[in-house]
């Protein structure tokens, strides 16, 4: 199978690394998005083409037209797109993808906490069913994981489903260790009491002891990635007329004035509004209550909690 990767996103470099590591060959890279004869090898003898770029209006651009790739391309080729993509106009592409007589497969990245932690990679499939099963075995060679959640546009849709309650659930919990501290519970001791009740999140379990509290800004997530994402949700679910619901709340919350990191800071600093007063060396106590409030009098202890930071700030 000759297999063509197009684009320099990061997820296309780790499927090259790993269609090398396999043993795969016949696989091309193209780190330009532009559709063009490389050297001796032209994209348009391959039978698989990943699209590793970051839009789906960038997928457009190699696709369609006179040049594009839905022209060029050997019949019954097969489309993956790799970009975290915008739900409308995937659907859109696979139907010309289609009629072009190829096939079109989306996989969208989950952005699971353990998948960052551990260096795997989870993706949600869109297409339908023939195809997937055709490429199982390269699915399983590229990704860890792989959920088929249904046809073109499911897998955008599902993966921004999922962007959303990964960003409200960094600002949800971040508001509650901030909540808890001002009565005197630590941040650590407030996430293993999350971790034990019905408020517990992958976030809570992964991000916040891996990366917020120990303050690692490692992830390999910027807040530029998850404002994309999230600036797609709110648009998909303006287009379907629902309503907006907590999602407009979330959405302000990660854009950038004067409190929220900047793009290509690490997304983990979307909790330092609520966070940034808390002394670091109570980030990893486990103490439920600092010593130093239960060892006051009753005034000296109010008067200490009176001073803590405000969770608004």
């Amino acid at each position: 199978m000759k297999i063509c990767v197009i684009g320099d996103a990061p997820i296309g470099t780790r499927a090259i690394q790993t269609l090398a590591h396999a043993g795969v060959e016949g696989v091309m890279a193209m780190a330009s998005p532009e559709v063009q004869v490389v050297k001796r090898h032209s994209p348009f003898s391959a039978e698989v083409y990943l699209m590793a770029l970051a839009t789906s209006q960038q997928v457009q651009k190699v696709l369609t037209g006179k040049q594009g790739l839905l022209r060029k391309a050997p019949p019954g080729s097969t489309v993956i797109d790799l970009s975290s993509g915008d739900v409308t106009l995937s659907r859109e592409l696979a139907v010309q993808t289609r009629l072009a007589g190829h096939h079109w497969l989306e996989a969208a990245t989950s952005r699971n906490p353990v998948d960052e932690a551990n260096d795997s990679l989870t993706l949600l499939i869109g297409s339908d069913e023939a195809t997937v099963a055709r490429m199982s075995a390269l699915l399983d060679t590229i990704c860890t994981h792989y959920l088929h959640v249904g046809d073109a546009g499911c897998g955008h849709a599902a993966a921004l489903a999922n962007d959303y309650l990964h960003a409200a659930h960094l600002i949800t919990t971040a508001e509650a260790v901030a909540m808890a501290y001002r009565a005197g519970v630590t941040p650590q001791a407030c996430i293993d009491a999350i971790n034990l009740g019905a408020g517990r999140s992958a976030v809570s379990e992964v991000n916040f002891p891996r990366w917020v509290l120990p303050g690692r800004y490692d992830s390999g997530i910027c807040t530029g990635q998850l404002r994309r994402d999230l600036r797609l949700a709110r648009s998909f679910v303006t287009t379907l007329n629902l309503p907006e619901g907590l999602m407009k709340a979330v959405f302000e919350r990660c854009q950038p004035p004067e409190l929220c990191p900047a793009d290509e800071d690490d997304l983990h600093h979307l909790c330092d509004r609520w966070l940034s007063k808390v002394p670091a060396q109570l980030h990893s106590s486990r103490l439920s209550t600092p010593k130093a409030l239960t060892t006051q009098s009753p005034d000296t202890r109010a008067a200490a909690i009176s001073a803590l930071p405000d969770a608004d700030h």
